[in-house]
């Protein structure tokens, strides 16, 4: 059977800047041989990272997971979900704080010159915060809730009587740990790892600040700076290969997952009451990466924005923020529009393959889908200026690839997962009885879809809203490359200060920004806890 035609033109339109860089990446006569001799150097760089992240980031996850659901102490029900806050500071912003917080400057080394009497750098040894190095912890300390997250549902899901097997049979907390949970929560771990992986593949604002010369960073380049289209297009296709690698593997690791999520619920897991150092270990682990995590960069901000709080800051969050707000709502509710169709066709068997082939954009650097935008919006313009020159002799300029149309456009590609996911499923779990039961009552068509529809999908399309909402305002890579001209949101002032070091005058815009992506994290807990 094949596929409805209305599936066939939304994979198109979503898999326009994908397939518009792998042509272009077989064109070799403009990029000069640019991409083989930056390769090698951004993929080591890259891999190198990934490596570091998908590492730190494996441990501290698995292990906070391990001790909020195994063991009980003072305060596990506040880590249980305060772990998971880190996820609302965006990495850009975390990088930005991390370099003010330990820089000369900075509290830490104010306070270490004040305790050993130095004055210059070269008095005492500190490690260097703008480097690879600080990039993989930083990273690490942002992204480790994905590991938690992951492996705290698999934990919870477990059945308690394979950890009482293990305690009937002489293993203790560790033994138990190494030879019984570690081996089972090996999906769990492999899914969160692989998504910390994916997040540091899209990041730029961060790597870029770090000195890290990763791929995103190297296209970004190579595009602004060098002016090299075809060079970048088949850097960015490299890319979208690893991110296919990664998405390869998170599916084969979903799959163990089927008897990993077998539970006796007569059987609930069992938590041990810690005791002594054990318990202090736990509390203090657990607090540590918190502070780490979240502590760091939302007090950093939060001292920087009161310590500039003024006329000048006002104005600039004001300003940021309307055009944030604007464009985060227009984005919301277009992307949540192409949602309801998209999970509309998703009903359709012959369809279903190529919608989540259509909703693979959010996986992709937002980087390398403005890079695959720009050139095929720019023949747009052109082709319609000339239909209107022939028509009318009147050139309306550039209303595609200069206007904020290219950002909506992005966006929906970029966020498509995020509101298909939650309309689908919300379908999913009403059903189709409602509409059946409208159409005997002779009401269809708009009348269906304004009296019937809609209404009973309002929470999941509110819900798919505010979450797209989020991510708009937190997106940096793509509305950095795509933003008209003069147009500066949150996350581009952020930027446009920290890369002249002039952060402490964004402190209060970047505030915002993490105060607009607790929602998301607050919505996701209530929506745990009441499964």
């Amino acid at each position: 059977m094949l596929p409805p035609l209305s599936a066939i033109l939304l994979l198109a339109l979503m898999g326009l800047p994908i397939l518009w860089l792998a042509v272009a990446a077989l064109d070799t006569t403009g990029a000069g041989g640019l991409a083989a001799a930056m390769l090698p150097t951004a993929l080591r760089e890259t891999a190198t990272l990934m490596a570091w992240v998908g590492l730190i980031t494996g441990i501290l996850g698995l292990v906070s997971a391990w001790l909020v659901t195994h063991f009980e102490f003072p305060g596990r029900r506040i880590f249980e979900w305060a772990l998971v806050l880190p996820l609302a500071t965006p990495t850009y912003l975390a990088a930005y704080t991390y370099v003010e917080f330990l820089d000369f400057t900075g509290p830490i080394q104010q306070a270490l010159r004040a305790v050993i009497g130095g004055e210059t750098i070269k008095d005492y040894w500190f490690p260097q915060i703008k480097s690879p190095t600080g990039a993989a912890f930083v990273l690490s300390m942002v992204l480790y809730p994905y590991v938690y997250a992951s492996c705290r549902a698999f934990f919870v899901m477990q059945s308690g009587s394979i950890s009482a097997a293990a305690r009937t049979l002489g293993a203790g907390g560790f033994r138990a740990f190494f030879s019984v949970t570690l081996p089972l929560s090996r999906p769990a771990l492999v899914v969160g790892i692989t998504l910390a992986m994916m997040e540091v593949v899209n990041d730029l604002g961060a790597v870029q600040y770090f000195g890290v010369n990763s791929l995103t960073a190297v296209i970004y380049s190579t595009w602004i700076n060098r002016s090299n289209f075809g060079g970048a297009a088949q850097l960015a296709v490299m890319i979208v290969l690893i991110i296919g690698l990664l998405i390869l593997l998170e599916q084969w690791a979903r799959r163990d997952r089927v008897y990993a999520l077998h539970r006796d619920s007569r059987v609930a897991p069992p938590r041990e009451q810690l005791v002594g150092a054990e318990r202090a270990l736990a509390i203090g682990f657990c607090t540590i990466l918190l502070l780490l995590g979240f502590g760091v960069p939302v007090g950093e901000l939060l001292v920087l924005a009161i310590r500039n709080l003024g006329p000048d800051a006002l104005g600039l969050t004001l300003n940021a923020g309307l055009t944030t707000v604007t464009l985060a709502a227009l984005g919301a509710f277009i992307t949540v529009c192409v949602g309801l169709i998209a999970a509309r066709l998703a009903r359709s068997r012959s369809a279903h393959g190529l919608i989540r082939i259509a909703t693979l954009g959010y996986a992709i650097p937002g980087t390398v889908l403005a890079l695959g935008l720009l050139q095929p919006l720019g023949q747009a313009d052109l082709w319609f200026n000339r239909l209107t020159m022939a028509v009318a002799n009147w050139r309306p300029g550039l209303i595609l690839s200069g206007s904020i149309a290219a950002l909506l456009y992005v966006y929906a590609i970029r966020f498509l997962a995020v509101s298909h996911s939650t309309i689908d499923a919300a379908i999913r779990k009403r059903g189709d009885t409602m509409l059946d039961a409208g159409r005997v009552l002779g009401v269809t068509g708009w009348r269906l879809l304004l009296r019937v529809d809609l209404p009973t999908l309002s929470p999941a399309l509110l819900t798919a809203a505010t979450l797209v909402f989020v991510e708009i305002v937190k997106e940096l890579p793509a509305t950095l490359l795509l933003r008209p001209l003069g147009v500066e949101t949150l996350a581009t002032v952020v930027y446009a200060r920290a890369n002249v070091s002039l952060f402490t005058e964004a402190a209060l815009p970047a505030l915002t920004i993490v105060l607009v992506g607790l929602v998301p994290v607050v919505l996701s807990t209530r929506f745990s806890d009441r499964r």
